[in-house]
């Protein structure tokens, strides 16, 4: 009942604009519900996860669109400026469709990537590479090399990205593709 309570309390506490104490507060709440929440995160409303399962790591500038559903049946990993539109669905477990058994295992999205909206990231041990983009609507369900751009149903490559030397994130920061690391804040 604590930890619902809690739940409930990070989602009431996410600012409608951006106000950056607000931010701080709501992480601190989910680092102790367990989340693993590096710095200057942003989640907004509707963010839900299975507070008894895997791991969730939510690394440093990751910035979470409006009700993002973690089924985390194993550890999740979320890379450093990934940015993720609203209504994305991740899950890292199922079951074998002779027994029905069920499975998991990690699922890891790396730097840089850009998630569209209604995505659907779905499959154990799957890794989605560095500055990666997902189309909206798209569902993912097997491994995403470094750079691609993918969408449809199952997901599909249809392009690789240029890298420019800095790329835009949310606030006017702007980081390296290569590197990770914040080279301009305006």
């Amino acid at each position: 009942m604590l930890n619902g309570l809690c739940k409930l309390l990070a989602e009431v506490i996410t600012p409608v604009v951006n106000v950056e104490w607000r931010w701080k507060l709501k992480n601190i709440i989910l680092r102790r519900l367990g989340l693993s929440v590096g710095e200057k995160v942003a989640i907004d409303k509707g963010f839900d996860w299975l507070i008894k399962s895997g791991q969730i790591v939510l690394e440093d500038y990751a910035v979470i669109g409006k009700n993002l559903r973690i089924y985390n049946f194993s550890d999740v990993q979320i890379g450093r400026f990934c940015m993720f539109a609203g209504d994305i669905i991740i899950a890292n477990g199922g079951h074998d469709t002779s027994s029905f058994q069920p499975f998991s295992g990690p699922l890891k999205i790396g730097h840089g990537c850009w998630i569209g909206v209604g995505a659907k990231i779905v499959g154990a041990n799957l890794d989605i590479g560095n500055n990666v983009i997902v189309s909206a609507g798209a569902l993912v369900i097997s491994d995403v090399p470094s750079n691609a751009i993918v969408a449809g149903v199952p997901a599909k490559v249809v392009g690789y990205r240029e890298l420019p030397d800095k790329v835009w994130h949310l606030g006017d920061t702007w980081f390296c593709p290569r590197t990770f690391e914040v080279v301009m804040t305006e």
